[in-house]
């Protein structure tokens, strides 16, 4: 009979030695290997040509020790502990050799000389063999697919989870969050130079608005307790530095996530997963970013690319102080709960995925969208939503950061800007501070050169936007014709103006190709009904879809064709009402160009 102190003496040694643990799962991984060269065998397949050789590698170790952690606790310990005691004095009392393979028994050192020290190591590997055995059978490996046995040996992955459906199906827009958090983000990777330090060495962005602050920090998951800890001094400046090389993408991907969280049900309690190809027929993040046709990355590139800009947006973290009404907010949170796994051949050597053929993001959002996407419904309980519901469209995501960059720039701010600054009138230097460090702005100011530059891509950027269906009207008072993109006229003569102060206090009115909706926060109080006769029941949205059936895109060809103005157009596609006065008129054309609507008051 063993001594139980010695038991537990012995048994604490096993576990904390790590030796047997590491011979059972070598053992575990040569039982997969075996298993897995027989269905090659019995397989038609020419695949296993395919296939590395096979290396017990760290990492493998460790995948099989995460399938059978349960199995190795304290108990388990206690009577293997038993179990090599009992054979070895068994082995003392009958002068036996314990029967083990020859073949898989490690080469002993030559120190282990004593018989005992042979006994135990023996003793060791022929209880290896059993417990494996018995594990193998509960997890019934002979059931498993070759292409199941090869990702669990790390020569291939695992297929990859099913992700959200892509993004822009059957549409050009998708609707975005434009509330405070997302925004303040938003703005603190594009606008990098409005960083700041203080005395405690505490780097921040801040950003102001009429009913509260946002402070926008940076923070790193410290792998020893899994908690967040925020950076500070140096360590945070080097992160800022990143938003230089990465900042514009992260962006793209940044409004990309909040899209698909704002699509789901529950936005605050619900976790998405993209992926990077969506080759299953779901997100397909690389062609998202407008990265499709590019010929200068790989597919391994471009998945690892991604996968640093998640990293950069897993590292934002919000301090928001705010008051809307009756209710009032000051709470931390991170923007972003971001995990990210990769697909592919392992790296034999190194155990890790080299060049992925796949990545997947596990994406939640912080505790922000509670409190600012969580929207009145049947509940009287629940929260109002604080937020502006803008709209994000495909063009501007394939919009080339770095070779259309104030394209980009300006489509970027004025899609999350222009459901709150509903008229969309804009003096040119209020755009350009948007997008650019107003050092950049004064220096073409007193710079010649600068100055032609910054004029030349802003006209650039412009057309671009045309192009892309932006409605773009200029302030006949402040922008002279001469003065507008494409223009080949020359400065009057009569101008003593110089031409970059007469650019930067022009005004133009800028909007997406699509209306913008506005979601402003519920509100308890039903609004005010409208005064009898001041407005009609005819909606513009039938009159829109019937124009565009007929190919009537353009503003200037709808106003033509309905005999009213243009700017009236543009007001009616943003959601203005139509007034009884316009629907008068409406009414005696629309029988005429559109005799399908003939009758229609809705």
């Amino acid at each position: 009979m063993i001594d139980h102190h010695r038991i537990q003496e012995y048994a604490k040694q096993l576990c904390s030695e790590r030796e047997m643990e590491y011979i059972l799962l070598s053992y575990v991984s040569s039982k997969f290997y075996s298993y897995f060269q027989e269905r090659i065998s019995q397989s038609k397949s020419k695949a296993p040509h395919s296939y590395p050789e096979f290396f017990a590698t760290p990492e493998l170790i460790a995948t099989f020790k995460s399938y059978f952690s349960e199995k190795l606790n304290q108990q388990f310990w206690l009577n293997l502990a038993e179990f090599i005691l009992t054979t070895i004095e068994s082995h003392k009392q009958s002068d036996s050799i314990i029967d083990v393979q020859p073949d898989i028994l490690p080469q002993m050192p030559s120190a282990l000389v004593k018989a005992e020290q042979v006994a135990e190591e023996m003793a060791k590997h022929s209880c290896a063999l059993y417990i494996v055995e018995e594990w193998i059978e509960q997890l019934n490996v002979q059931n498993l697919s070759i292409d199941e046995l090869a990702a669990i040996l790390g020569f291939t992955s695992k297929s990859a989870p099913v992700t959200e459906l892509p993004l822009f199906i059957n549409k050009s827009t998708v609707p975005i969050p434009l509330c405070s958090p997302p925004t303040s983000a938003s703005r603190s990777m594009l606008k990098s130079w409005e960083w700041q330090e203080d005395d405690n060495n505490n780097v921040f962005f801040r950003d102001n608005y009429d009913t509260g602050v946002v402070e926008m920090f940076l923070k790193e998951l410290d792998a020893e307790t899994t908690k967040y800890l925020r950076l500070t001094g140096e360590a945070a400046w080097e992160l800022v530095k990143q938003f230089g090389e990465l900042g514009k993408d992260a962006v793209k991907l940044h409004w990309i996530i909040s899209a698909y969280i704002f699509k789901q049900a529950e936005p605050w309690n619900t976790e998405i997963k993209l992926a990077g190809t969506g080759k299953k027929g779901g997100s397909h993040l690389i062609d998202l970013m407008g990265w499709g046709e590019r010929k200068d990355m790989t597919i391994a590139q471009k998945l690892i690319r991604i996968e640093r800009c998640l990293f950069l947006l897993r590292r934002l973290d919000a301090t928001i102080k705010w008051n809307e009404g009756e209710l009032g907010y000051d709470f931390n949170s991170l923007i972003w709960h971001i995990d990210t796994l990769r697909y592919g051949k392992r790296n034999s050597l190194t155990g890790e995925v080299d060049r992925p053929k796949e990545l997947v993001a596990f994406i939640r959002a912080g505790r922000w969208a509670e409190f600012f996407l969580k929207k009145q419904g049947n509940n009287t309980n629940s929260r109002t939503a604080l937020s502006a519901l803008g709209r994000i469209a495909e063009s501007t995501l394939k919009l080339n950061p770095y070779h259309e960059e104030l394209e980009f720039l300006l489509a970027l701010n004025l899609a999350t800007d222009n459901a709150i600054h509903e008229s969309g009138k804009y003096p040119v230097i209020r755009l350009l501070e948007k997008v650019m460090p107003k050092s950049k702005i004064e220096a073409a100011r007193d710079i010649k050169y600068k100055a032609q530059d910054l004029k030349s891509r802003w006209d650039k950027a412009l057309l671009r936007l045309t192009e892309l269906g932006w409605q773009i009207e200029y302030d006949s008072k402040t922008y002279p014709a001469w003065l507008r993109p494409g223009s080949q006229a020359k400065k009057p003569k009569t101008c003593k103006h110089r031409i970059i102060e007469m650019l930067l206090s022009a005004k133009l009115t800028i909007f997406s190709p699509q209306k913008i909706p506005t979601l402003k926060a519920a509100t308890a109080e039903p609004s005010a009904k409208p005064k009898r006769g001041s407005q009609s029941t005819l909606k513009w949205e039938p009159i829109q879809k019937a124009c565009e059936r007929r190919g009537w895109v353009k503003q200037t060809v709808i106003a033509q064709k309905l005999k009213i103005s243009q700017q009236l157009v543009s007001k009616l596609k943003r959601g203005h009402p139509i007034s009884s006065q316009t629907a008068a008129k409406l009414k005696k054309v629309l029988p005429v160009v559109l005799p399908e609507l003939s009758g229609r008051d809705k």
